[in-house]
């Protein structure tokens, strides 16, 4: 089942007047974004710039852009539908603290978990955890997503809070995509449970997806019993390379990814298999 609900892989630009507007996804676009800052051919008057890696980048380097014609900014409104115009969210932030997020640091959403009272009424959500709304905001976006007929929750289900009452919900949607996660075999137990309840409500095994964190704190052989864990039970495993928060290089592997046991080959190796090796399988 797919939809078309691509994301960019790169910063995205687009110009009003004579600002220059830039939202940026990951912390390894900002060195190229402060060379072509820095550029004498640079027109514009002024840059403001926004998105993840550009929180991320100036919460742990702040004088990263000193000196540079260039406003931080967030929450310009319509910037999501400018990145994927089928992309909404009805929440912002998250109530957990997980050590490898920057959500629930509140460096990239401070303030707190907090809900809208109305929202862009559009199919893909990606709220960073949309279960842990109350159920009349629950019930609001699921409302939205039956008159779409199908939907997509693009940053995962946190299967930890993920009850009978939503899995329900979620059946009455018949062409919706669950992503779960399982990030460590330490909350195994939610994540069965929170399978079960979907495979209860009548979601059939093609409709779900889970993330798998990797390169976080465990082995390359965890990492690939995790996800054998997950397919086993005919899910299709995502697995998710960790990047530091502060990561100047994409994919670039750590002196603390090396103790784990990783190197490159090993990265590439879950990463080639998972989405490019068993894609080549099913078609």
């Amino acid at each position: 089942m797919k939809f078309n609900s691509r994301w960019p892989k790169r910063p995205v630009y687009w110009t009003e007047r004579d600002t220059l507007y830039i939202s940026v996804p990951f912390t390894w676009n900002m060195p190229r974004i402060k060379a072509q800052l820095q550029s004498k051919l640079n027109p514009w008057k002024k840059t403001l710039i926004g998105g993840p890696g550009a929180y991320l980048t100036l919460f742990h380097y702040p004088e990263y852009l000193a000196g540079l014609p260039v406003e931080v900014r967030g929450n310009y409104p319509g910037v999501l539908q400018r990145i994927n115009p089928l992309a909404t969210r009805a929440t912002t932030g998250c109530v957990h603290f997980c050590r490898f997020c920057g959500i629930g640091q509140g460096i990239i959403e401070p303030g707190g978990f907090k809900e809208f009272d109305d929202w862009p009424d559009l199919p893909v959500y990606v709220d960073n955890n949309v279960l842990a709304a109350s159920e009349s905001q629950f019930d609001m976006i699921m409302a939205r997503l039956e008159r779409h007929g199908w939907g997509d929750f693009e940053q995962g289900l946190d299967a930890r809070l993920l009850t009978e009452y939503h899995a329900e919900r979620f059946a009455r949607v018949k062409k919706l995509v669950i992503r779960l996660a399982l990030d460590t075999m330490v909350y195994k137990m939610a994540w069965e449970e929170a399978y079960e309840n979907l495979r209860r409500a009548g979601i059939g095994k093609q409709r779900i997806r889970s993330y798998a964190l990797i390169g976080f704190d465990s082995s390359p052989d965890e990492a690939w019993a995790r996800c054998q864990y997950i397919e086993k039970l005919g899910v299709d495993a995502l697995p998710m390379w960790y990047h530091r928060l502060n990561a100047m290089d994409f994919n670039k592997v750590t002196k603390e990814q090396e103790e784990l046991g990783w190197n490159d080959y090993e990265r590439r190796r879950i990463m080639q298999w998972y989405y490019h090796h068993k894609e080549a399988v099913k078609r």
